[in-house]
């Protein structure tokens, strides 16, 4: 290994371009890291897509348990790294499933009728998903999935990772005082890529209606749901208090501080859909006769 600045990264030490500080992108956690579960959903209907994506987003969120106060508790670490292999459990299946059942059950068939629409996209169909019950096998290894695939991503654009490609950490350029390496270069590509992958998909997917089909539901027009004002301001005003909260822990690191912001919003949200009914009124939301649902075996029909 060529001399210079060691680096320390979560995992490891890595070594640098002489005299220059290193350089961490934020990692981009929506968007880029669902992008190569979605496939699987369209390919495979009966999968969880919840749990996929949700498993796709959990690794990342292991971040607000960095550099907390207490560090150990009777010798028990009180951070997670959700990208290490020996935590795909401990921390990725956990919150994952807690994710998964609140977002299945609570979140999205109260709040999700209350989206812009956005067109092509028809984004309401989200408050479809709750009407279909996965088998508890199919749910567990979606989130398995989801959060193993984000870290083989991550090995092949983090140079800072328990496993990583050889050379990763090659200098490249300096970049205002810092030190671009191979990964880096690759994680940007990647990110932007696979984002604009993803929305390409849910263009995709909102075009053929797909979240409804999959979740047996009438091909119905969404309608606008009861208190649809105040339960926008609500969820607006949440985000805004979640977001000051985060920023609060900007000390702990920028990515510290949006994990929070992610992790405080969704406890907000689920907060607000307690309070809402399950919208019981709308003709979508009941099973038509014969459905993907009905006959496919990784599923129940609730």
């Amino acid at each position: 290994m060529m001399p210079g600045r060691w680096r320390i990264g979560t995992t490891g030490i890595r070594a640098g371009a002489p005299g220059l500080a290193p350089w961490a992108p934020m990692p981009v956690t929506f968007l880029a890291h669902q992008a190569p579960v979605l496939p699987l959903k369209r390919r495979w209907p009966g999968l969880d897509g919840v749990a996929l994506v949700v498993g796709s987003t959990v690794p990342d969120l292991a971040r607000v348990t960095e550099r907390l106060p207490v560090l150990y508790v009777y010798g028990t670490p009180t951070w997670f790294d959700g990208h290490r292999p020996d935590q795909l459990v401990s921390w990725c299946l956990v919150v994952g499933l807690l994710i998964t059942w609140s977002a299945r059950r609570l979140v999205l068939p109260r709040l999700g009728g209350h989206l812009p629409d956005l067109g092509d996209f028809h984004l309401r169909d989200l408050r479809l998903v709750g009407r279909t019950r996965h088998r508890w096998w199919n749910t567990v290894g979606c989130v398995l999935i989801g959060a193993s695939v984000h870290s083989l991503i991550d090995v092949l654009t983090h140079s800072d990772r328990p496993v990583s490609l050889p050379g990763s950490s090659t200098h490249l350029v300096e970049l205002a005082g810092r030190s671009i390496d191979v990964a880096n270069a690759l994680q940007v590509a990647a990110s932007v890529g696979l984002s604009v992958w993803a929305v390409v998909q849910m263009l995709d997917i909102g075009r053929s209606r797909d979240l409804a089909r999959w979740s047996g539901a009438v091909l119905a027009p969404a309608p606008t749901p009861p208190n649809h004002r105040a339960v926008v301001a609500a969820v607006l005003t949440a985000m805004i208090l979640t977001g000051a909260f985060a920023a609060t822990q900007m000390h702990r690191g920028a990515r510290v501080a949006l994990m929070t912001w992610a992790l405080a919003g969704w406890f907000s949200l689920c907060l607000i859909a307690a309070t809402r009914p399950r919208p019981e009124g709308d003709e979508s939301m009941h099973p038509v006769e014969v459905s993907e649902a009905a006959v496919d075996p990784l599923l129940e029909v609730g």
